[in-house]
């Protein structure tokens, strides 16, 4: 006989991967080092850094520990530079446009 959990373990919003948005990132600062710093307060599912424009992409294994994370580091100086650190926005799904008429000039 296997165990059961209770239905409430899965349904859970503390179990929700969470997408947090940091910007301001400095040139020098790797992946393996965002990873670090935001390990600090949970477990990191993965790190994803654009470094063309300065920001990186952080996803965290709980709610709780993406709040304590966007907490305790937005404002925070990391290698000179002011980080800020928000709960990554959920663009859905994106809305189809139609294509724009072309006017001929008669």
């Amino acid at each position: 006989m296997g165990h059961t959990l209770p239905l409430s373990f899965f349904s859970s919003n503390d179990w929700i991967y969470v997408k947090i948005r940091v910007d301001n990132v400095a040139n020098d600062v790797s992946d393996a080092e965002l990873r670090m710093l935001f390990e600090c307060f949970g477990k990191v599912q993965s790190v994803q850094l654009n470094e063309r424009q300065n920001w990186a992409a952080i996803e965290m294994g709980s709610k709780s520990a993406a709040k304590d994370a966007i907490d305790g580091l937005n404002g925070q100086n990391l290698k000179g530079i002011d980080l800020v650190v928000a709960e990554m926005k959920d663009s859905g799904p994106r809305r189809q446009t139609k294509p724009k008429r072309r006017i001929r000039n008669r």
